[in-house]
């Protein structure tokens, strides 16, 4: 079955254009919709109007991609995953990025509360987004039900985080999610010994439920009879293994059951797949240096990311010593689940960085937001005062957008009259990239100013300007220049 387009979902609208949902028509909410930018439930007349259901079942049928989509938790930190429609993000894109679960015993004590405020405050500010963690999973080491319903109910009011809890144990786990169950937890798991009472609970109560099974074949038996029973939100675990070839095999059973999933469209693959590199921990038998048995469980944390892996449980990240592991995976994760039909853009203008003077340096950059945004973080970071000019190159690096056209002496000395920007300064002196130096002698004359070529990367701004900035200097050869 292909991707529905706008117009096949507009047919099962009431084309009212009502503006209720927040669109001036109903084709622009049919547009979002397919995006992922708004659901169903948006739609007030679909929701409420008797007449609509037909069309409202009609309309999920069409639109729920071949992966469905399983949410965890609740209000604004509610964690959406699976929900894809492609194998490869180039086909299409990804639309909901790899969770990242962070592992925490019910044996804490008083560490709990530190741990779960480090884990829900945790902010990295990358490339102009901030990069968080998505969940919780409390797993069971006491063995005691009464320990794992009270670390439950604990990390609940501790956090807004969604909550995994983690037990093999239908005795263990049910009180605990019986106890939360209003916060809508992700119970795991349950296995084939299992699948009965937990799926029953799950079912009941509405809750994600995670089924665990190495054998593919188990796990898809599994996955229908607990859809026959009722569940509407399964979260497939085929187990991950550590050792020599059991990477490949991690590997393996994750792209069968994405395949079979996403391009077969096997009702029975097609949910969520959840990894956890935090088993390395229980398989572990050497005397390796702490260091790389956390290294070998980022690595498969990595690994799962790369091939769209729908949630990731990790034991290294809890305590503030080891962000470096979470900081390679979100970093990673950032980069794997960037749109490629967008080109990642920020606003042409005129940046103000620090307090400039009249004699304060303006830089010219593009507005490819992985080079806008790591050239302004270089001159904060270096207290320069100056003036950041963002060239609209249709968001596209320096060096390509040269090549390319996009980024040439006309583009600049238009965004230099735009945005005024020698009205702040009293010199006429631009300060281009390195990369682009071939622009200089053009844009001296279509810009009417004495042009600079800065360096390559912006991390030699601070050695450029103690060695280079002479705007006395610049200022008299312009002057001359322009006499001649």
């Amino acid at each position: 079955m292909g991707r529905p387009s706008p117009l096949e979902v507009y047919a099962l609208l009431d084309k009212s254009n009502c503006g209720d949902c927040g669109y001036d028509t109903c084709m622009a909410f049919a547009t979002d919709l397919l995006e992922r930018k708004i659901r169903i439930k948006d739609c007030t007349h679909l929701m409420k109007d008797p007449k609509q259901a037909k069309n409202r079942e009609k309309l999920i049928k069409l639109i729920t991609p071949p992966q469905k989509e399983v949410r965890i938790g609740i209000g604004e930190r509610e964690c959406v995953i699976g929900g894809e429609e492609v194998l490869m993000r180039h086909q299409l894109t990804f639309y909901n990025q790899t969770a990242i679960f962070i592992e925490v015993p019910d044996d804490l004590g008083g560490a709990l509360e530190s741990t779960i405020k480090y884990l829900t405050d945790l902010k990295i500010e990358r490339i102009g987004e901030t990069l968080t963690l998505d969940g919780i999973a409390l797993r069971c080491v006491t063995g005691d039900a009464n320990t794992f319903k009270a670390m439950a109910k604990k990390v609940t009011e501790l956090t807004n985080l969604p909550l995994m809890l983690c037990c093999l144990n239908p005795e263990i786990l049910l009180p605990a999610a019986e106890e939360i169950k209003n916060k809508k937890p992700l119970l795991y798991g349950a296995t084939i010994e299992t699948w009965e009472k937990i799926g029953t609970f799950a079912v009941q109560n509405d809750l994600p439920l995670a089924i665990i099974s190495s054998d593919l074949d188990e796990l898809m038996s599994l996955s229908a009879t607990l859809q026959k029973l009722g569940a509407k939100g399964l979260v497939l675990d085929a187990g991950t293994f550590f050792g020599p070839g059991n990477i490949a095999k991690t590997y393996n059973n994750i792209m069968q059951l994405r395949i079979a999933g996403i391009d077969k469209e096997n009702p029975n693959a097609g949910w969520p797949i959840i990894g956890v590199p935090a088993a390395y921990w229980s398989q572990v038998n050497d005397d390796k240096e702490l260091w790389q048995h956390q290294y070998q469980e980022v690595i498969m944390g990595a690994i799962m990311e790369s091939i769209d892996t729908s949630l990731i449980v990790m034991h290294t990240g809890r305590h503030p010593e080891d962000v470096w592991a979470l900081l390679a995976l979100m970093t990673l994760r950032q980069s794997v689940f960037s749109d490629p039909r967008i080109y990642p853009t920020v606003e042409p203008g005129l940046y103000k960085i620090g307090e400039p003077n009249e004699m304060s340096p303006i830089f010219v950059t593009s507005n490819y937001r992985m080079t806008k945004i790591p050239v302004e973080q270089d001159l904060q970071g270096a207290n320069i005062d100056c003036w950041l000019l963002v060239v609209d190159s249709e968001g596209i690096g320096i060096e390509s957008a040269v090549a390319g056209g996009q980024f040439n002496a006309s583009a600049i000395a238009e965004a230099v009259n735009k945005y005024k920007a020698f009205d702040n300064v009293k010199h006429r002196i631009l300060i281009i990239p390195g990369m682009a130096a071939r622009l200089s002698g053009a844009l001296e004359d279509e810009a009417d100013a004495y042009v600079v070529v800065g360096p390559r990367d912006s991390s030699g701004i601070p050695k450029f300007m103690e060695t280079q900035w002479k705007p006395e200097e610049f200022m008299k050869e312009y002057e001359s220049w322009k006499k001649n």
